[in-house]
């Protein structure tokens, strides 16, 4: 083969083909998989390594996902490299958190690619599973769990693909433990045909232009955003930004403080300050505090920059102390920590971020106050209507709502910032496939964060048991329950707080029958339970509610626009009373104009009202 030059040109040419390569697997993954939360939800992600662990090119769904795969890879690398070594047609499965997995559900699946008998590159797919075992069904909240060992197993990296060939006593000692198998084992192989497509397309280059060639351009794509992102830091101004975010579980909170500091083209970010470890669930390791911190400066710096997670990481200082709930230490347990201490890590960096862009003269129109900062789920099981077992993860949770810009509204329901490319599953779909009803799903009034520009609004969502007597197990957990999680910035308020909620025993299947629908949950009938996170059950006629929490504000609420608090109040996102005490907007009774005048008064009211 002729020699080859790897001139600009053809460096951009290669650097898009592998992006496409991981696009290509990932849609290999949501055409193979059973699971609305990979074909609908997108909790998933693929990535492409050097060879020695390095993330450089990942798919554009979870980012955090395709991050803790490279950690996976310098574990295996660093531990395993000599025995059982790693060989073509090989694959490693992982779920530990202090291996580096995220959480015990992120399962993923890591391979060598290997190209005239020299290895080239890794590739890795991780999706997030329904079940992976442990006392918890859905293996997240784990309550009561005092350490690791009461949350689902932990699977160090184990050779589960062995020269092309799937070991059975391997996989069925991942699957016994799950109560969901049969979904599992398709998203395993799922997850195998990710990494077969990605080995291909990667070996097809390496032939048509060298082993070294790749290697050159995993090495440049790493270079290159590294010096695009030290550009960016060295035209943002110098100094030293603090923010803590909470994480509310179980009765305590745990802070988590950030120091970050930016000198010339350099970040520190110093999590030492930030509160002990919990015995389990709400912690995150080491990939958890790096996939966190590197998401929200993916998010908010690199928005023209290449989505590689190595380059990214060069320009960072990431300071932790062992034994903290952003840093936890064995046996620490970190069963919900994408939604925990991972997730509110990178709400304080994003946080701090938008204070050193408002601080920036050139770079100020790029600030965005908090995206949702708290994540609520529910996992639902029991029999469903065909009289069949069935697991689920509801994800509408992932909808909330996007942080305000400088000079506009944060998107409503826009999704959460640690992924390119999320979404909820089609009402449909989970109708179709569980026993539930929905009465509705909606953006939610009031919470979007107040302020100049509003941020972006939640889901709300309603749900009956339907065709039949009970879903015995509901298991439901979040944070951001006792206190919002989105914060504002520059006087724009946060965002709301994640809201459960049960009415017992309401008249909803008689209203049904009459051909009414609900649509109203405060005003329905039945006994109010408000909920945490706790496993509890729903009964035909029970109506769960949950409500996400949007993203925060900017700039002070009472310098809004009143046209365009009118028009959210006309939309249903912000309710008549938040108008007028929030936003000092007095609408006419019709709700079709202002009175400007009341108004005045009001916001001139609200003025004195701070000065006294």
């Amino acid at each position: 083969m002729q020699e080859q030059r790897l001139d600009p040109i053809r460096f951009e040419v290669l650097r898009h083909r592998l992006w496409s390569i991981g696009a290509e697997a990932a849609s290999a993954i949501k055409n193979i998989s059973g699971s609305p939360i990979a074909s609908e939800a997108h909790d998933f992600n693929t990535c492409i390594m050097s060879p020695t662990g390095e993330a450089v090119v990942m798919g554009p769904y979870v980012a955090s996902l395709a991050i803790g795969q490279g950690l996976v890879v310098k574990t295996i690398l660093d531990k395993y490299s000599d025995n059982p070594g790693f060989f073509p047609g090989d694959m490693f499965l992982c779920n530990d958190p202090y291996s580096g997995a995220l959480h015990q559900n992120d399962v993923t699946l890591v391979a060598p690619v290997f190209h005239a008998e020299k290895l080239i590159a890794w590739t890795g797919a991780t999706i997030h599973q329904v079940d992976v075992g442990g006392s918890s069904k859905g293996s997240q909240a784990a309550t009561g769990a005092k350490s690791i060992f009461e949350e689902a197993p932990v699977i160090p990296p184990i050779k589960i693909m062995e020269k092309g060939r799937l070991r059975r006593d391997l996989e069925e000692e991942y699957l016994i433990r799950s109560r969901t198998r049969d979904l599992n084992a398709l998203d395993l192989r799922a997850k195998i045909s990710a990494n077969l497509v990605m080995a291909e397309r990667l070996g097809a280059l390496a032939e048509r232009y060298g082993a070294e060639m790749l290697g050159e351009v995993l090495t440049r794509i790493v270079d290159v955003t590294e010096t695009k992102l030290r550009a960016r830091l060295s035209e943002l101004p110098d100094g030293e930004w603090r923010h803590t975010s909470y994480i509310d579980y179980d009765g305590e909170v745990y802070a988590i403080r950030l120091k970050m500091a930016k000198q010339a083209d350099q970040l520190t970010l110093d999590f030492t300050e930030s509160s002990r470890q919990a015995p389990a669930v709400i912690n995150c390791t080491y990939s958890g505090l790096l996939a966190g911190v590197q998401a929200g400066v993916l998010a908010y710096l690199c928005y023209d920059i290449p989505m590689c997670p190595a380059g990214i990481l060069r320009p960072l200082e990431i300071v932790s102390k062992k034994g903290t709930v952003v840093d936890a230490a064995w046996p620490a347990g970190a069963a919900k920590a994408t939604t925990a201490g991972s997730f509110v890590s990178t709400t304080a960096v994003s946080a701090c971020l938008a204070k050193m862009l408002d601080a920036s003269d050139t770079h100020h129109s790029k600030l965005m106050a908090c995206w949702n900062g708290a994540s609520g789920q529910q996992e639902l099981f029991g029999l469903d209507q065909r009289g069949q077992p069935f697991g689920s993860t509801i994800l509408d949770g992932m909808a909330g709502g996007a942080g305000a810009r400088y000079d506009r509204d944060g998107i409503d329901t826009g999704g959460f910032v640690r992924s390119l490319g999320c979404a909820i599953a089609n009402v449909e779909t989970y109708e179709f496939r569980y026993p539930v009803l929905y009465l509705y799903r909606r953006q939610e009034a009031d919470t979007g964060g107040p302020g100049k520009f509003r941020g972006g609004a939640g889901v709300g969502l309603a749900m009956t048991p339907h065709d039949v007597e009970e879903i015995p197990t509901c298991v439901i957990h979040g944070c951001g329950i006792e206190q919002p999680a989105s914060s504002g910035i520059a006087g724009g308020y946060p965002g709301s707080t994640t809201q459960f909620n049960i009415r017992r025993g309401t008249s909803v299947q008689e209203r049904l029958k009459r051909g009414e629908v609900p649509v109203d949950f405060n005003l329905m009938d039945g006994k109010l339970e408000p909920k945490s996170s706790e496993e509890t059950f729903l009964r035909k006629g029970d109506v769960f509610e949950r409500v996400a929490c949007g993203g925060g504000g900017f700039g002070d609420p009472i310098e809004r626009d009143p046209q365009m608090v009118l028009s959210d109040v006309q939309n249903g996102l912000v309710s008549g009373r938040s108008a007028k005490e929030i936003y000092g907007v007095v609408l006419r009774g019709d709700l079709q104009g202002v009175d400007e005048e009341g108004t005045k008064k009001r916001r001139e009211q609200i003025r004195a009202e701070r000065a006294s």
